[in-house]
């Protein structure tokens, strides 16, 4: 996330921190492999890197793994995911630019969020509203006794 041009020039985008540390993460070691000659201010920015990873630890008895940092204890689950989006204090809306058009993440997933946000998915209440469902079939199909929308709820 601090370094996205370093990660999208990296040969390859799998590599464990592990693996990165025993290949050598200083700014000539062996970790870094990239798909070009880096521009200057690349360099400056492998140097960047290079000079936080100089601090990082690795303990043998640590799994080296992927973090949620919505919740670092359970980890990532689809209700978790859910219950922050929509129970956030703070509006998401104002992250869609940063958070939902990462490479990383699967067109179809972005695309997913970038729908949810805009209250764009085919949600009965949507459906209702263009004129595809009459006003009466509004209830959710899970049976939550609730009318089918992107409302987050409650119960």
């Amino acid at each position: 996330m601090q370094f996205p041009r370093l990660f999208d020039l990296a040969e390859n985008k799998e590599v464990t921190v592990r693996e990165m540390e025993a290949r050598g993460w200083a700014v000539d070691g062996g970790g870094w492999e990239w798909r070009r000659c880096l521009w200057a201010w690349e360099e400056e920015s492998v140097s960047e890197c290079a000079t936080l990873l100089s601090d990082v630890i690795l303990q043998d008895s640590v799994l080296d793994r992927w973090r949620w940092i919505y919740d670092p204890i359970i980890g990532y689950s689809v209700r978790g995911t859910y219950k922050h989006l929509t129970v956030s204090a703070s509006p998401v809306e104002r992250f869609l630019p940063d958070a939902v058009w990462l490479k990383q993440v699967p067109m179809k997933i972005s695309v997913f969020v970038w729908w949810l946000f805009r209250n764009r998915l085919p949600t009965k209440d949507n459906l209702v509203r263009r004129r595809v469902l009459h006003h009466d079939d509004l209830a959710c199909v899970g049976g939550c006794g609730s009318h089918e929308s992107t409302a987050p709820h409650k119960g």
